[in-house]
């Protein structure tokens, strides 16, 4: 286990003083409850992160998805449907994408919501994946999370001190990227925004959040499935209510599962003639692909890399490649290195690691994932995170990920997971991690780096 040194010092030393005053459990035990979500546990105590060592987090984070999601477009131009059979999508589900990202109405918000997932290794940070979704996590988390630890008994403890932490303007940044998405609106009453969900049984709590958010900015909001809008040529409807916006919490993976390609298409046509903003998937979903790494660790692509561009993919992409058939024996005979995981899930789901299998039983699920006609799957280099010690961890190492939020091309703060080592598990609140908001006790500036607003595909 190490020392980690993005920690602040400050904090670190505060925080020894304040827990042997005893009231470190009962603090604690009122900052889960303000924070209570079913099945989440938040770090505790606040993390905070020297200034210097939150920039670095910011600006690799914001060059490292300006990066993965502009790639894409040097490789394969304006030829969508190249870019889609290279991360090997159906053809029914390619073909909802590429119109979605084609028309400069739909394809507005396809890069407008991005989070780089960075896991710290002692080796510097890795970026695992890029989520490119309307339905970001982290999101929902910062803003609360901040709030709560500044009405801890911790942070007033730290304010005796004259220390104060605080985040990114998490809330604010997401409404200025909403704002500018949609269409101008000829109306004196508030918009209503629906949050679209597709899941029957998603019931997250979290999204209280997400709905005080959206009513901070001045609209309406109601919450419901997807399917239960009712459309007609003027537009959509929810018990009885004139919709403007439908903002689809869902990512692709839900989409195929739960919502009609007829439904998806209706949407986006009624959002091309104006009669509502749709905004969400499926213009997001080419860039959300996880193989989408592959294109900066496979050789055939190397020449299109600056050098500086490269010298960033090595430091800090581990080896990607597509699970293909002609790729099997590489996978086969690397197993111990390997990780599998499909290419547009979330949340670690039906992550596979090679070394917990043998080689029968490895072979027997590559073969099985190649034959799956509903889902892609890529191959990673295994990484080991680094063991870092944490304040008030009980034990104290944890692994961590480190996820900035990228809104509209702007930072709007840093996500962390941390848990216990885990030999075989992903780092995320699914799985148990602990989430929190990075905290600072130096105001945050306007990121270093902020890369220009997404491209959009010209209608061809």
């Amino acid at each position: 286990m190490s020392t980690w040194s993005s920690l602040d010092p400050r904090a670190t030393a505060a925080w020894t003083e304040f827990a042997a005053t005893g009231a470190a459990e009962a603090d604690n035990e009122r900052f889960q409850k303000r924070l209570h979500r079913p099945g989440w546990v938040h770090a505790y105590p606040p993390v905070v992160f020297r200034g210097a060592a939150a920039d670095e987090v910011t600006d690799l984070g914001l060059r490292l998805a300006e990066l993965v999601s502009d790639f894409p477009r040097r490789v394969f131009g304006e030829d969508l449907e190249a870019w889609a059979g290279y991360l090997g999508i159906p053809a029914g589900d390619a073909d909802l994408m590429i119109s979605a990202l084609r028309h400069p109405r739909t394809g507005r918000a396809a890069t407008a919501i991005m989070r780089p997932d960075l896991v710290v290794t002692d080796e510097g940070l890795q970026l695992v994946e890029l989520n490119v979704s309307t339905p970001m996590g982290g999101m929902s988390t910062i803003a609360p999370y901040t709030e709560a630890s500044l009405d801890s008994d911790y942070a007033r403890f730290l304010a005796t001190r004259g220390l104060t932490p605080g985040a990114a303007a998490t809330s604010h940044v997401w409404l200025d990227m909403f704002v500018g998405l949609l269409r101008e609106h000829d109306t004196e009453r508030p918009l209503h925004v629906f949050e679209a969900v597709a899941n029957p049984a998603d019931s997250d709590s979290g999204r209280r959040f997400f709905v005080d958010m959206i009513r901070s900015g001045g609209y309406e909001i109601s919450c419901g499935l997807v399917t239960d809008l009712e459309l007609d040529e003027d537009g959509a409807s929810f018990e009885g209510r004139r919709v403007d916006v439908v903002v689809t919490m869902y990512t692709w993976h839900e989409t195929k599962k739960y919502v009609p390609h007829a439904l998806t298409r209706r949407l986006m046509e009624l959002d091309i003639a104006e009669k509502l903003d749709f905004i969400g998937a499926p213009a997001t979903a080419l860039h959300d692909n996880k193989a989408n790494l592959a294109l900066l660790t496979e050789p055939e692509f190397d020449h299109l890399l600056s050098d500086g561009e490269r010298r960033l993919a090595r430091a800090h992409v581990p080896e990607t490649f597509r699970l293909r058939a002609d790729t099997l024996d590489r996978a086969l005979a690397e197993r111990e290195e390997l990780i599998c995981k499909p290419a547009s899930a979330y949340g670690g789901k039906d992550l596979a690691f090679g070394f917990t299998r043998d080689d029968g039983q490895w072979r027997a699920l590559l073969q099985e994932r190649l034959a799956d006609p509903r889902e892609t799957y890529v191959l990673q280099r295994r990484l080991r995170p680094a063991v870092v010690e944490v304040p008030g961890a009980d034990p104290a190492g944890r692994e961590v990920v480190l996820a900035p939020l990228v809104f509209g091309g702007r930072f709007a703060g840093t996500f962390l997971r941390q848990a216990p080592p885990r030999s075989a598990s992903a780092i995320n609140a699914s799985s148990g991690a602990e989430a929190a908001g990075v905290l600072t006790f130096e105001p945050y500036p306007e990121p270093p780096h902020s890369p220009p607003s997404s491209p959009s595909y010209k209608e061809l």
